[in-house]
């Protein structure tokens, strides 16, 4: 059983060595250096305040029918000069997916999609900068994700200035979507990339990309974990001596993966949970049905925009963007700037006054239609993260829009747990019972998120690089010992033809010496 599993253990690291080294140091700069995206705040605070002149626009639903579009999703914003609907457009037949159009909120006629001359000019208005260069493209490392599908294709715009800035601009919906930096870039070259295996040629084909991270990570976890086992065996059950190897690399090795045998299994086990690999975790959004409750009956909204966004002016939020939101059957329009946003009933055509958030009551009816085969929920409102409801970096102006607070949460007797906020009046986050153990199991243990450090993030940051530093030292052993094994073998093979080649030239140079021997005893 031993030899067998030392056989395992041993071939697996020889394969897998070095994937071990590249995933420890490129975590390191991950972490520290996220994948680039265009942060709630960046986007908004670079949008053009609405404009709107009495009686100025359509309805998203009015503005749908004239250009012969179904929506899910509408905002209205500014482009350039012109207030326009952008829609999340499904074809009538069903066939496409969902894409973003935009449509002239006067008019309702559909606008033809941005040329590269065009979105250069809403790249230059977006960042204040002048544009270089523009370059249409379907997707490149940056925009490989599926999140930006519904925008593509995109025009690339690089800007002057030292920092090297890059935005994308989907022509379809006039707006950018992703920005990136010099410095951006390099460092994910170094962390996200490598760590998530996530080169274009394969991230383009996301059933492919998932299937070689999962394939790839199972014999990766059975090789950490057969690590653990042979050094807990050697350290407890071999009774001569704790290290039981007198070579340096070996001996190394073996004290390197008792100190870090352990974090080292659960890292790579959790980073295959993050793949969900067969679909062992729910979805931790709501369900379609849910949505569908939460929505209700759709009812089209009445109200002029215009008279929306004078309500929230009033009330000093200078808006950028508007918002269409169905709740409980009503329509409702949230007007957003980057530092708040307020709420406008929108069935009517005489406007009600601007709200900062649902009433208590209008949420806690939602939450109980929710799931109405599951009983009447328990609810209370937090106003402080918990143990599934939380935010890495509180003090980042971005959680306010992600992660914002205060919240409703609701727990059903069957163990799912939803989360609401009145402000955006918009379900944040939907929690099973696998949804826990995805909690601690991905969550925690790959991220160290748990709560006590979170609170605590310098202790978090010196667990995170303290156990780094120990596996790349293991992987670093793992690699000279896979080295090892490989190499001995090459020059035995080496040897042996070498040896082959040169027995008939010795003995072709002893024969000679034979011969006046052999003469002279016959003399």
């Amino acid at each position: 059983m031993k030899k067998a599993l030392i056989f395992l253990h041993k071939w697996l690291g020889v394969v897998l060595a070095l994937f071990f080294l590249m995933w420890f140091a490129s975590g390191v700069v991950l972490y520290f250096v996220p994948f680039p995206s265009l942060t709630p705040v960046e986007r908004l605070q670079a949008l053009p305040p609405l404009q709107l002149p009495p009686g100025c626009c359509l309805t998203a639903e009015e503005a749908a029918r004239r250009a012969g579009l179904r929506f899910s999703e509408a905002r209205l914003g500014m482009a350039g000069a012109d207030p326009v609907w952008r829609l999340l457009a499904h074809e009538r037949q069903g066939a496409a997916a969902p894409h973003w159009r935009t449509l002239d909120a006067r008019s309702g006629n559909l606008r033809p999609p941005l040329t590269d001359a065009q979105a250069a000019a809403v790249a230059e208005a977006f960042s204040g900068r002048r544009a270089q260069h523009a370059e249409r493209l379907e997707r490149d490392q940056w925009t490989v994700p599926q999140g930006l599908d519904p925008y593509r294709p995109l025009v690339k715009v690089a800007l002057v200035g030292e920092d090297g800035l890059e935005l994308y601009v989907s022509p379809d919906a006039a707006e950018v979507v992703r920005d990136t930096r010099r410095a951006e870039r390099f460092w994910n070259w170094l962390g996200a990339v490598p760590h998530w295996i996530y080169p274009t040629v394969l991230r383009q084909f996301p059933a492919a990309w998932h299937h070689a991270v999962v394939w790839l990570s199972l014999p990766a976890t059975l090789l950490a974990l057969s690590g653990v086992v042979l050094g807990i065996w050697q350290l407890f059950l071999n009774r001569s001596r704790w290290i039981p190897y007198r070579k340096f690399w070996l001996r190394w090795h073996h004290i390197a993966g008792l100190a870090a045998g352990i974090f080292t299994l659960t890292w790579i086990c959790s980073g295959l949970l993050s793949m969900n690999p067969f679909g062992v975790f729910s979805a931790r959004g709501a369900t379609a049905d849910e949505r569908l409750r939460w929505a209700g009956q759709p009812t089209e909204a009445r109200l002029d925009p215009a008279e929306a966004l004078r309500q929230a002016n009033r009330q000093g939020v200078a808006a950028r963007e508007l918002e269409l939101l169905h709740v409980a059957g009503q329509p409702w329009y949230r007007l957003q700037s980057a530092e708040g946003q307020l709420l406008v009933r929108a069935e009517m055509r005489d406007p009600g006054q601007a709200i900062a958030a649902l009433p208590a009551a209008t949420v806690q009816a939602l939450l109980v239609a929710l799931r109405p085969e599951a009983g009447a929920p328990t609810m209370r409102r937090i106003d402080s993260y918990d143990d599934l409801y939380y935010a890495r970096e509180a003090a980042d102006p971005n959680t306010r829009h992600t992660r914002p607070l205060p919240v409703w949460r609701a727990d059903w007797t069957d163990g799912v747990a939803a989360f609401a906020d009145p402000a955006s009046a918009r379900i944040l986050l939907r929690s099973d019972a696998s949804g826990r153990w995805q909690r601690v199991l991905y969550h925690g243990l790959h991220s160290l998120d748990f709560a006590p450090l979170l609170a605590r993030p310098w202790l978090r940051h010196a667990l995170v690089l303290g156990f780094s530093l120990l596996g790349i030292g293991l992987c670093a052993t793992s690699c000279v010992i896979a080295w090892r094994a490989l190499v001995p073998s090459r020059r035995r093979q080496a040897s042996a033809a070498a040896a082959g080649a040169l027995r008939p030239q010795r003995q072709s140079e002893s024969a000679p010496a034979a011969h006046p021997a052999r003469a002279r005893k016959a003399l």
